[in-house]
């Protein structure tokens, strides 16, 4: 199994930082290549028209092995929010049809969908939290019964609060079978738990890089399959995803032609120097580590949060279809008032909603950030 990383993060010993799922840290090997990006824009005299493509096809390099893609199948793009919105601009949705969703989806992945219903006379048909946790059969037995025609199925592999999982593949065939488009929100488990576009193949993916990919904040990935590489719309139209912009004449073309692949879909200013060289530090730490042992050191951390609160006396019933790399513990009301400031002032983060924590290691955790996470936990 992969070892605690602790040594390649800023992370002292006296901070138990269990937060990824809402941003993670970045290594210093991150830090060191986001200040090298940085000074690029100090001295311009000295850029490349490589310096605008060279890192660029690196960073879609990674990111598309970091879910079994081709590197044309990837566009760099500014957020999540924003490949939704390359998505909702190209999937096609009939008046009449439905768009859906699971419950209390995150609003990356939620508000798009009520904007493009609203527009096209089409709805939004909300797949409520099933009793027995089971999110795939839920949503498979919506699609399959639905009294509209299902248009798009908007997916993910873990719910991101309630940490149930999904089983992509299976939803994947239903929303086939039903002729809908499947929109993907990976941004909560790419990086963390190891995935293949080839046995999902949705029709787009857009995952985010600040939580775990431990990467950059204010820049995304989005695979589109391919065959919307031909013509499919684009929101931004500039230089950098067209043929012959790393030219000096380029301006002289009326309308050049779209880069091959989801180039297409790059935001303008995509070579961020500051920002892509954080991202690539990144993804290649977890590129050396591998996807699959990552997935095995949290799916160990996961389960020995599980096993501190039951040790603990704090119970807590685990998911039936649980994720593997979050754990959210509803707790009820034995969590005290006071939880979340107690928690802070002993220097442990982790998330608190209501009565229900969300602890979401990486590989810089290790046990004892998760003891004193239980040591400092305020109950009533």
């Amino acid at each position: 199994m992969l070892n605690c990383q602790r040594d390649l993060f800023t992370l002292t010993r006296e901070t138990a930082y269990l937060d990824a799922a809402y941003m993670s840290p970045i290594p210093i090997a991150a830090i060191a290549a986001g200040e090298a990006g940085v000074k690029v824009k100090a001295e311009p005299w000295k850029m490349t028209i490589a310096s605008y493509y060279d890192e660029v096809e690196q960073a879609r390099q990674l990111a598309a092995s970091m879910v079994g893609a081709h590197e044309d199948d990837i566009a760099i793009v500014a957020a999540t929010s924003y490949g939704m919105a390359v998505a909702a601009a190209n999937v096609p949705v009939p008046a009449g049809s439905a768009i859906v969703l699971m419950e209390n989806e995150h609003t990356s992945h939620r508000y798009v969908w009520y904007d493009l219903a609203d527009r096209n006379g089409a709805h939004v048909d909300i797949v409520p939290q099933p009793a027995d946790g089971d999110w795939t059969g839920a949503i498979v037995s919506a699609i399959r019964n639905s009294a509209r025609p299902i248009a798009v199925v908007a997916g993910t592999l873990v719910h991101w609060f309630e940490g149930m999982a999904i089983d992509l593949e299976a939803v994947a065939v239903a929303a086939r079978a039903a002729g809908a488009a499947l929109v993907v929100d990976g941004t909560q488990w790419v990086g963390a738990v190891p995935f293949d576009v080839t046995r999902v193949r949705p029709d787009f993916l857009v995952f985010a890089t600040y939580k775990f990919l431990l990467g950059p904040y204010r820049l995304a990935f989005l695979y589109a399959d391919p065959r919307w590489h031909g013509e499919g719309r684009t929101l931004e139209h500039h230089s950098w995803n067209r043929l012959g912009g790393d030219k000096s004449d380029f301006y002289k073309v009326p309308v050049a032609k779209f880069l091959p692949g989801a180039r297409r879909f790059d935001m303008g200013e995509r070579s961020d120097f500051a920002v892509l060289p954080i991202a690539i530090a990144a993804m290649k730490l977890i590129q050396g580590w591998s996807v699959e042992r990552v997935f095995e050191r949290l799916r160990y951390l996961n389960d020995f949060i599980w096993a501190q609160a039951t040790s603990r006396g704090l119970e807590v019933a685990r998911p039936r279809l649980p994720t593997p790399h979050i754990s959210i513990l509803d707790i009820g009301d034995r969590l005290a008032p006071n939880a979340a400031v107690d928690l802070k002032q002993a220097n442990v983060h982790v998330t608190l909603r209501g009565a229900k924590m969300r602890v979401s290691p990486h590989v810089y955790n290790d046990e004892e950030d998760i003891d004193r996470l239980f040591q400092n936990l305020s109950l009533r």
